[in-house]
């Protein structure tokens, strides 16, 4: 399938995105190759929900909102021509209730976008006692569920990766998680109206013969993204960069377009 859309893009507003990071040098880049819905998502938290990072405290709403008049200037004005453009966000979620956006601020956004796996962050998103394999699937599962509950995702991001460990270690928790566990969850996100993220860490080549077809995709994401599509799951696309040149290096939406093939998936949010 053609990709033609991206909503989860970073600029200089989310901190650990590049300083050069500048909407009008994803617009060209995006338009480059074939995007026509662009969506960014800056890191958010709040300032109205308690619990707040050091690292996340700057980064509210009022932080992110600067987009928008970054949108109207003369660069982006150049640049939008056959764009949609979305402004959206990725905020934070600590398990239970805890998302970091209140309901009221949710209206400012076109879109949201929640990730049930920030757990490189030790001792804030995840426990810091937490290492082994089955402790790490179980509260993915969990948190998975509890953000279908909030009912405030418009898409669930990088699912079902563990971040925070070796580069070995989400391919081995994926491959714990069984059929129906996955249906279990992506039936959840069907009743909840909330997408499957296809992330740029899901189309990553593999070393080796562990993978399938030319693009040697990763089979879990292939079984997992599978699972999802056959339990009528919408997805959205996401090349989380933080840096427009990542995704000129990274050759554009090809793998993308490729993965989606294998999968079989044509519900895409914002595709044409």
């Amino acid at each position: 399938m053609k990709i033609t859309s991206d909503i989860h893009t970073h600029t200089f507003l989310s901190a650990c995105a590049a300083r050069e990071s500048y909407p009008q040098d994803f617009m060209r880049v995006c338009k480059s190759f074939g995007i026509k819905t662009l969506g960014f998502s800056d890191h958010l938290w709040d300032k109205a929900v308690p619990g707040s990072s050091n690292w996340y405290a700057p980064q509210d709403v009022e932080h992110v909102l600067q987009l928008k008049e970054l949108l109207k200037g003369p660069e982006c004005q150049a640049q939008c021509g056959g764009l949609k453009i979305l402004f959206g966000c990725e905020t934070e979620f600590l398990g239970g209730k805890h998302v970091a956006l209140s309901r009221e601020a949710m209206s400012v956004f076109d879109y949201v976008l929640i990730p049930p796996d920030h757990f490189h962050m030790k001792g804030f998103t995840r426990p810091a006692d937490l290492n082994d394999p089955q402790g790490i699937k179980e509260l993915m599962i969990r948190r998975f569920m509890e953000v279908m509950d909030l009912g405030m995702a418009t898409s669930v991001v990088h699912p079902f990766h563990a971040m925070g460990w070796t580069p070995e270690m989400p391919r081995l928790i994926q491959s714990m998680i069984t059929d129906n566990e996955y249906i279990e969850c992506f039936t959840a996100a069907k009743q909840a109206n909330c997408a499957i993220e296809i992330n740029s860490c899901a189309v990553k080549p593999i070393d080796g013969n562990d993978g399938v077809g030319d693009d040697k995709f990763s089979p879990e994401y292939v079984r997992m993204m599978t699972l999802a599509r056959e339990t009528g799951c919408t997805f959205s696309i996401g090349t989380d960069a933080h840096n427009p040149k990542s995704i000129e290096n990274a050759g554009g939406y090809g793998r993308f377009d490729r993965f989606t093939d294998v999968c079989g998936i044509t519900k895409i949010l914002f595709n044409d």
